[in-house]
């Protein structure tokens, strides 16, 4: 007798910090496949260029707000100065999530 499914089926298997892990079972493959919701990070950038708007350079600008997903992918970089160069390439290549509009300048 067959044990397991017959058909593919694709279920929720853990929701946390907000990312959303859903497995996928077709035929004898897994997929895991990882989503998150930008919208409550992206209003976190709004508001922290509305709070630092008109601000000059200075001490303890924050620049932007990485999502834990996308930040999860540059701490596991070996070096900090990689780590440092992802940061600054996420905010580039994604500005909705800089928060401090001036960084966009340079």
């Amino acid at each position: 007798m067959k044990q397991g499914y017959t058909e593919n089926v694709s279920l929720v298997h853990d929701v946390s910090d907000g990312i959303v892990t859903r497995l996928h079972f077709e035929g004898d493959t897994l997929t895991v496949q990882r989503s998150y919701d930008a919208e409550p990070h992206l209003a976190r950038a709004r508001l922290m260029r509305e709070c630092q708007d008109g601000q000059s350079w200075g001490e303890g600008k924050h620049i932007g707000h990485i999502p834990p997903a996308e930040y999860a992918r540059i701490l596991a970089l070996p070096t900090s100065e990689a780590r440092k160069k992802a940061v600054l390439a996420f905010l580039r290549l994604n500005p909705a999530f800089v928060g401090f509009s001036r960084f966009l300048k340079r």
